[in-house]
């Protein structure tokens, strides 16, 4: 076991030190069990110094349980403030003494003391306080200090501690400062926490009796004892239980302060006519928050659940006040519940939360009822409580309270997406009203919500055409068909018939054995254009009885029904987090295994925004995550560049050969108390990243940080890092591995492929349908946010520009890049055999004719050795592979770029206003490139006409010579056996610099063949 203390800070430090000297730089010292740890110096000036650093010392376990005739409630914890001195030396501020009961058995239990301290000598003044928690915890868990959740009930006495301290002594010796300036001898166990901006806190003193002498707390009672055996062997069991849940977890434990406001019941009435409208605030020290508020309603009911950081923890009670909203003066007081924070009970999965219980309203001074009574309960947890996701986070923050709201960590998952398959065959008895005998020019515009297509004009009313259209489950749009003439007047369509299918008139194909049976077309009636005025109907085909007025219609061919056996794609194959079909009875019955995603923290985050009225840069952060069809956020921290979430999600996985796609944002959506709700801000990326599930090893946790990069017009702008943990469990090897040898899509995709012209406009509409389906939850995901996520990196960032006309400098020298990283290995190998021929390393050489012979005079052992390679090249890349290596980061390649390129990028056309000296450079620039492509193109073209020169006697000599040379290679081959041949040939090619005619000079054949005539010097 060890000890853990955490010193967060003292109050009421003397500011100077003596007439006419310098600044106090304060540090706190702690003394235990002959162990000394001491804290960073702060510095000079600083009345109420913060630390929050931790200090950890070894406790002996027979100690902690009491055996040996000693136990720990017998031994002392002495606390000291000091002042650092300018020459090293040091000077007590004040002291303290703590004795080991003072110590929680788990950090879920610890509450913050306030200990004022003890005068440091006869003739000084008593004065100023420091602020400890101090508990147990096991060396199981690596990631925090504190044990997993310790049973509800344990044995833990109220804190007492003294003041009466007289061995000086004791805190004299070695030390260990931790970031300070000196670090004297000390087998230091100090682990200081992570560096991280916190808010000060403000402690408040504990009033005592006297300043000597005196107990700031009750003793404990005498049953606070040495635990029994029983209790013992519970106590090891839940700690060792928590130590194994606690190697499944990859986010460090948060605490919270959780305080669920049911309803209110017989509030008293506030106006003149008895009525109310209440709304609940919940305050601890400086931070609170408010329920939504209830409209003239004496017993509201608002089932809403609070989450305060134990970090922001700033008062030693919890109220929670009832308000009656006033409209034109402050709102008036009704009454409040005070709840001690040290009673109130911890809780942790699997255990449920405290069950809600009545407390009556007191008035605001004085303990009289006020009337009426409040449900409520409070609990201590953390962030693996069922109540997180759904709490709303409070903090010292100005945000109005549905701004809060939409500051909650959620789920979502994206709509089911199939492809409605409209197949548009023919039309019969079309009606012309208005049409004097020119040929008709029949088509068809078919139509389901923004996504619209049209058939081809054809005079006879035949098209023979099929459409796709993504649709969402559950289907709320109809289809609909207007068949139109497109000849009758130049720019004017007439409307010749239409057609409206309802959701529940379109049919879905079936699947008999797995396999896709489409509906048979149908003929449907098509309804007239509505009446332009001149004649008696009211817009349809009927009469004023009722009756048809004609007695046939215009009549339309079609097969229409829900295609579910494709794979509706949201995103580029090469990074798509899902491959399944639409239809359940095709989709795998099974998860291969389980995704854990670990969103930890964020640092160094770039502010997008400035506060309203000339307030400062702020960043207000949240991650979205998507894999599959699960998507989830991260609730917003507010006022932060260094956000710390340390939340966890898991999705299953169907496909290891998936991506899993995170970004950050900035959110704009947030507005503060009195201020209009900010419609139409869209959020600011800051970033994103991609992780191939494949890349992952089995049951292993990535945890690393990935730099975060936005392009803008004008730079790459690095937007902070992102910290996150990443694991991979399968739980079906077989069918894991089974899967790579299936196709990626589902099998209709290769059975009847979409055509490939209408994969980018259909990928761009179910991206479309799924933002709007997300931007209606609550609270929403914002389009901006899915659409960042799913969006083509090769397409421009604007939407409004066709894909077509997007073009990117950056990419194509990424793409160059790229080549020539995957041509790398094949130059590095001609490097080698260039070294062997030349005989840069003889020995090499030699053994490389060897192996030649070898395999010429035993072509049977060719295939095993060129297999036996391959092997023994993924052994070696398999351990020189690094020991952390983790998923790849994003690549941008954009260093060195000219900024020229990447307003290029952002260019959306003629409507962009770009100059025209601009656009001459980019002309320029764009000649430069396609002239080095050019070139190459011939280059390439040039080889290929001399090899057909060879035999086309357009060079007669040359043919001859080519000609007699294959006649005599024919007996030659002939007579010769073919691994003399090739070993000659290999032994030849390798043969001593000093029996070759010159260095560098090329071989007969070379010169030979670029003598050959090509169509080079015919073009002009």
């Amino acid at each position: 076991m060890k000890l853990v203390v955490e010193v967060a800070g003292a109050r009421d430090l003397p500011a100077r030190r003596g007439r006419g000297r310098g600044g106090v730089s304060p540090f706190v010292q702690v003394a235990f069990g002959g162990q000394r740890h001491a804290t960073s110096v702060r510095p000079p000036g600083e009345a109420n110094p913060t630390w929050n650093e931790t200090l950890v010392f070894v406790a002996d376990a027979t100690a902690v349980r009491g055996g040996g005739g000693r136990s720990l409630s017998d031994g002392s914890i002495d606390v000291g403030v000091y002042h650092r001195r300018a020459s090293g030396g040091k000077s007590c501020l004040g002291r303290v003494r703590l004795f080991g009961a003072a110590v929680a058995p788990s950090a879920e239990e610890a509450v913050l003391l306030r200990c004022p301290l003890d005068k440091p000598s006869f003739f000084a003044p008593a004065r100023g306080e420091v602020a400890l928690r101090l508990y147990l915890a096991p060396y199981a868990s690596s990631s925090t200090y504190a044990a997993a959740n310790a049973p509800a009930g344990n044995a833990y006495s109220s804190t007492y501690a003294t003041t009466t301290f007289n061995d000086t002594a004791s805190m004299d010796g070695p030390e260990t400062v931790v970031g300070g300036a000196s670090t004297q001898s000390a087998p230091a166990m100090i682990k200081k926490q992570p560096k991280k901006k916190e808010p000060v806190q403000a402690f408040h003193s504990i009033p005592t009796q006297s300043s000597t002498g005196a107990l700031i707390f009750p003793p404990p009672p005498p049953t606070a004892g040495v635990p029994t055996k029983g209790a013992d062997k519970k106590a090891a069991a839940a700690t060792a239980d928590d130590a194994k849940a606690a190697e499944y977890l990859m986010v460090d434990k948060l605490e919270f302060l959780y305080v669920n406001v049911v309803r209110a019941s017989n509030l008293p009435g506030m106006d003149l006519t008895l009525g109310i409208d209440p709304y609940v605030e919940v305050r601890v020290g400086n931070y609170s928050a408010a329920t939504r508020q209830a409209v003239r309603n004496q017993s509201p009911e608002w089932n809403q659940v609070f989450a305060f950081s134990k970090d922001h923890l700033q008062s030693d009670v919890l109220e929670v006040i009832v308000k009656d909203r006033n409209l034109i003066v402050r709102d008036s007081f009704v009454g409040k519940v005070v709840l001690p924070i040290v009673d109130v009970p911890s809780s942790a999965p699997p255990n449920r939360p405290p069950a809600p219980q009545w407390y009556g309203l007191k008035a605001a001074k004085g303990d009289r009822w006020a009337g009426g009574e409040i449900l409520l309960a409070a609990w201590k947890g953390s962030q693996s409580d069922e109540a997180f996701a759904g709490a709303l986070h409070a903090g010292a923050h100005d945000l109005s309270p549905s701004a809060v709201a939409a500051t909650q960590s959620k789920s979502y998952y994206a709509p089911r997406l199939c492809y409605l398959r409209c197949h548009v065959m023919a039309a019969q008895d079309l009606v012309h009203p208005h049409r004097s005998g020119s040929r008709p020019s029949v088509f068809a515009r078919v139509q389901l919500g923004a996504q619209r297509w049209e058939t081809r004009a054809s005079p006879s009313a035949t098209w023979d055409q099929d459409f796709f259209f993504v649709a969402a489950w559950p289907f709320e749009e109809p289809l609909v068909v207007t068949v139109m003439d497109g000849g009758a007047s130049p720019g004017r369509h007439e409307v010749l018939g239409r057609l409206v299918l309802p959701k529940g008139s379109i049919k879905s194909q079936r699947f008999d054995k797995r396999k896709v049976k489409p509906p048979a077309p149908s003929w449907f009636d098509l309804e007239r254009p509505l009446s332009d005025g001149n004649g008696d109907g009211d817009g349809d085909d009927r009469d004023r009885g009722g009756r048809w007025r004609h007695e046939f219609r215009s009549k339309i061919q079609l097969r229409v029904y829900y295609d579910a056996a494709y794979h509706v794609l949201d995103e580029l194959t090469v990074y798509a987090s899902d491959f399944e079909p639409s239809a359940k009875p095709l989709r795998k019955p099974a998860p291969v295994g389980v995704l854990e995603l670990a969103v930890l923290r964020a640092t160094g985050l770039l502010a997008t925004k400035k506060r309203p009225n000339g307030g400062q840069a702020a960043v207000d952060a949240y991650c979205v995550a998507k894999y599959g069809q699960k998507w989830v956020r991260t609730r917003t921290l507010a006022d932060t560049a260094s956000p710390s979430w340390q939340e966890q999600f898991t999705f299953d996985v169907f496909d290891p050969c998936t991506v899993l796609t995170v970004a950050v944002f900035d959110s704009h959506q947030l507005a503060g108390v009195g201020e209009a709700p900010r419609r139409g801000a869209a959020d600011a990326p800051l970033g994103k990243l991609r992780i191939r599930v494949s890349t992952l090893g089995s049951g292993r946790t990535y945890e690393q940080p990935h730099p975060l990069f936005v392009l803008r017009p004008d730079r790459l702008v690095r937007c902070g890092e992102l910290h996150l943990a990443v694991r991979f469990t399968p739980t079906a090897w077989a069918s894991t591995i089974s899967l790579y040898l299936r196709p990626t899509l589902p099998s209709q995709h290769y059975a009847r492929p979409i055509p490939a012209h209408l994969l980018p406009a259909l990928r761009r509409a179910a991206v479309d349908v799924v933002a709007a389906r997300l931007a209606r939850a609550e609270p929403p995901l914002h389009a901006e946010a899915v659409h960042y996520l799913l969006r083509d990196p090769s397409t421009h960032p604007s939407p409004a520009v066709p894909e077509l006309a997007a073009y990117s400098r950056r990419r194509s020298l990424a793409a160059c890049a790229r080549l020539r990283d995957v041509r790398a290995p094949a130059a590095a190998l001609a490097a080698w055999l260039r070294g062997v021929r030349d005989w840069n390393h003889p020995p090499t050489t030699v053994l490389v004719q060897l192996l030649l012979l070898a395999l010429a005079w035993h072509p049977e052992l060719i295939l095993p050795t060129f297999f036996l390679y391959l092997f023994a090249a993924g052994a070696w890349n398999y351990f020189r592979r690094g020991a952390a290596a983790g998923p790849a980061r994003m690549e941008h390649y954009a260093d060195g770029v000219h900024p020229g390129m990447l307003e290029e990028e952002f260019d959306a056309g003629p409507a962009s206003g770009t100059p025209p000296h601009v656009v001459e450079w980019r002309y320029l620039q764009l000649r430069e490139a396609a002239a080095r492509v050019q070139e190459l193109i011939g280059f390439v073209a040039s080889q290929g006409e001399r090899a057909q020169a060879l035999l086309a006697w357009r060079d007669g000599r040359a043919t001859a010579v080519a000609v007699a040379a294959a006649a005599a290679l024919a007996g030659v081959t002939y007579a010769v056996p073919f691994r003399a041949l090739v070993a000659a040939a290999g032994l030849y090619a390798m043969r001593h610099p000093l029996l070759r005619r010159g260095k560098g000079r090329p071989s007969a054949l070379m010169c030979f063949f670029r003598r050959l005539p090509s169509n080079s010097d015919i073009m002009l």
